[in-house]
């Protein structure tokens, strides 16, 4: 069964719905499949709106099974609108666009009128509606320094209760991207902002944005960032008790930062300390190690605790350092709290020596960091009584 989106989208918001969409693949060798292994499904949430069960035995058989939820793309007040006669102002603006139709750079307008879609191109010349446009990526600043107002997801950007940019993402060249299909629903003067940050493409549209928005691929990449929150969202779902979220907008605060603003950097920093380092519980840390007989001193906190937890079974020389975790402690501390100048600079010079922009190095450290969950959530598994 199928349906036309667009009606789909207009009964969900007028009835206040979502969509459940359940879905199980099974593949399997029938020569060499007996039976499915013992032991325990692996279960993957991948978000609030998509978790599935699964299970693989490598080269005979394996199963994916679950659950998505899906509601309205915008706003409902964005789809009430259009339902009553579309945008009251009808104003547009052009972006100097990658017109890949036509093999060209141009400016397109995102008037309905200027564009066309693969089912209405006979005939015609115009280019595609989902024809990208570039932007430096300053753009984003606006939205993430107002975090009251805007959430910035990993793809989207959403004012609360007013409308929703959906599909953005960044190119290898650190240009954020965005369709002129998508960019057409913005307000006026949010495409007037948009319009300010334009500028001729550098590289195309990124392999994730290739996969998912034109070959229809599910992609089980995620990035950096995606596989933290993926974690402590799995550990908040299970109710761990060394570990809680103290505040439930942090989820949607953290975001990789984009642009070469120091600001902007160590803003990432303090949110991502915030949700996971903040997290865990000392406590109950405390009575895990008190109950394995493994000593600590009474100054020590979150981080120390786990290392002596992690490394109570390893020979010195083995002994593991919570590298992720200690980095985005010491960020933390040092961009956004009393150290000198001096220290700040020395800090900045050597992350950027490294990792050349503050994008790539906390991406590098959100890779680090996941490794460090798992880690812990490990070793807190074999030690459980």
């Amino acid at each position: 069964m199928s349906f036309a989106w667009a009606p789909l989208e207009e009964y969900l918001a007028a009835t206040k719905s979502t969509l459940v969409r359940r879905f199980d693949f099974t593949l399997l060798r029938r020569n060499n499949f007996t039976m499915w292994p013992e032991g325990a499904e692996t279960v993957i949430r991948e978000s609030d709106r998509l978790f599935y069960r699964q299970k693989i035995d490598p080269g005979v058989a394996a199963y994916t099974t679950g659950v998505q939820l899906i509601g309205p793309r915008r706003p409902s007040t964005v789809i009430f609108e259009d339902m009553r006669g579309g945008r009251k102002d009808e104003k547009y603006v052009e972006f100097i666009t990658l017109d890949w139709r036509n093999k060209r750079v141009a400016k397109v307008s995102t008037d309905p009128k200027a564009t066309t879609n693969y089912f209405e191109a006979h005939g015609n010349s115009l280019p595609f509606e989902v024809s990208p446009a570039f932007f430096r990526p300053n753009v984003i600043l606006k939205y993430k320094t107002d975090k009251e107002k805007y959430t910035v997801g990993e793809r989207d950007i959403t004012c609360r209760a007013a409308w929703h940019l959906k599909a953005f993402d960044v190119n290898e060249a650190g240009q954020v991207f965005a369709y002129i299909r998508y960019l057409r629903d913005l307000p006026h003067a949010e495409q007037l902002h948009w319009q300010a940050h334009n500028e001729a493409p550098k590289a195309g549209i990124s392999a994730r944005a290739i996969a998912s928005d034109f070959e229809g691929e599910f992609t089980t990449f995620k990035a950096p960032l995606q596989e933290v929150l993926s974690i402590v969202r799995s550990w908040q779902d299970a109710g761990v008790p060394w570990w809680t979220l103290r505040e439930d907008r942090l989820l949607e605060h953290v975001s990789t930062p984009l642009t070469t603003s120091r600001d902007e950097w160590a803003d990432a920093f303090m949110d991502l300390a915030k949700l996971v380092v903040e997290g865990f519980v000392v406590t109950a840390i405390r009575a895990k190690l008190d109950e394995l007989g493994i000593t600590y001193e009474q100054n020590e906190q979150s981080i120390a605790l786990l290392e002596r937890l992690i490394n109570a079974e390893a020979e010195s020389t083995e002994k593991q350092s919570l590298a992720g975790l200690r980095t985005v402690q010491l960020i933390r501390t040092k961009a956004k709290g009393h150290a000198s100048g001096r220290e700040v600079e020395a800090l900045v010079h050597g992350v950027l020596a490294q990792h050349e922009s503050f994008t790539n190095h906390f991406k590098h450290v959100c890779a680090t960091l996941a490794l460090d969950l798992q880690t812990i959530a490990g070793a807190l598994a074999r030690r459980q009584s």
